[in-house]
């Protein structure tokens, strides 16, 4: 299976960072229009859209640019895709008018190989487009295997690099961020909501149980918390399993009253569950113009918790010297 951040059906050119090496893929796609004397190269893939192209050789006529987008209808695209690991090499002259791409109107063959993701899916096809025939017809697809073999292990390399993010910014018990992954990730989305004039908050979620309590009712309490939170937040917000026992919440909402709304809303619906849990919660506000980074607005949130406050009053106690009162 695919590393459920990996999106198969979205085009690599939308990923914010795909951290495949594109230019390595052009280059080699100038390669192969070197060595077959070819019109055109270029790497396309399958995606919801249908399909589109990622990277080409340089193309005097820009038919086959990257971002070029092709209808999902399309037969001939479709079998490049599906056909098997060996390729295809197509005589293109007695296929009928309009039954092609009209950007394949001048080519006479083709020669193609498949990609997979490393699940064995369909990722595209690359291809060689070339109008000369009698010049690559004897030519086998074969000699695009060692490219064929390079996309295909960039894809395997991009899959793993995604399981170590998923593992090192990812609580395995819940799914969610874990502290790593939030500190990481809030601070661009909390730039891009002050950008558009958003008003933001942070809210804690403290799950508050018997220290007795077994191991497997809290794992089950902390799955619970988990996706309740992630049913109530809206696309642009982020939660984060922050510790042991604490979720935080970065959301955008109109007026400071929204911050209790939601706080009001989880802890009604977490009252329905039978375990032995109560929920604490604090939030801060923070307007558009705030100009507080992430940390000390954690800080602010995290000093409304019952929890802290009373380490608060007992550190209060404590005198200078280290000595109770």
């Amino acid at each position: 299976m695919l590393p459920e951040t990996v999106k198969p059906g979205k085009s690599l050119l939308e990923a914010d960072s795909h951290g495949l090496n594109l230019v390595r893929w052009m280059q080699q796609c100038e390669l192969m229009k070197h060595y077959y004397q070819a019109d055109r190269v270029f790497v396309l893939q399958k995606t919801d859209a249908g399909f589109e192209i990622i990277v080409s050789a340089a193309d005097a006529h820009m038919r086959f640019v990257p971002g070029k987008h092709f209808e999902q209808d399309s037969g001939l695209l479709q079998q490049m895709v599906s056909s098997a690991a060996e390729g295809l090499n197509l005589d293109l002259t007695q296929t009928e008018v309009g039954a092609l791409p009209k950007e394949f109107n001048d080519a006479l063959c083709l020669l193609s190989r498949p990609v997979a993701w490393p699940d064995g899916s369909e990722f595209g096809c690359l291809c060689v487009v070339n109008a000369h025939a009698n010049e690559i017809q004897q030519v086998s697809p074969m000699m695009l295997e060692p490219f064929q073999i390079l996309l295909q292990q960039d894809l395997a390399l991009l899959c793993q690099n995604h399981r170590i993010e998923a593992l090192s910014m990812r609580d395995p018990s819940t799914g969610m961020l874990n502290q790593y992954g939030f500190i990481m990730m809030a601070p661009r989305q909390l730039n891009l909501g002050r950008r558009f004039g958003a008003h933001c908050g942070i809210i804690f979620f403290e799950l508050c149980y018997q220290d007795t309590l077994d191991k497997d009712t809290k794992l089950k309490g902390h799955r619970e918390l988990s996706q309740l939170l992630l049913s109530t937040l809206r696309a642009a917000d982020m939660a984060a399993h922050y510790d042991s026992n604490k979720f935080v919440l970065l959301v955008f909402v109109d007026l400071e009253r929204d911050l209790e709304h939601i706080i009001h809303r989880v802890q009604k619906q977490f009252a329905l569950s039978p375990l032995p849990m109560t929920l604490d919660a604090s939030s801060q506000f923070f307007a558009p113009d705030s100009t507080a980074k992430l940390a000390p607005m954690l800080d602010e949130a995290l000093a409304g918790l019952n929890s802290v406050k009373t380490v608060q009053q007992t550190d209060a106690q404590i005198q200078p010297n280290g000595n109770n009162p």
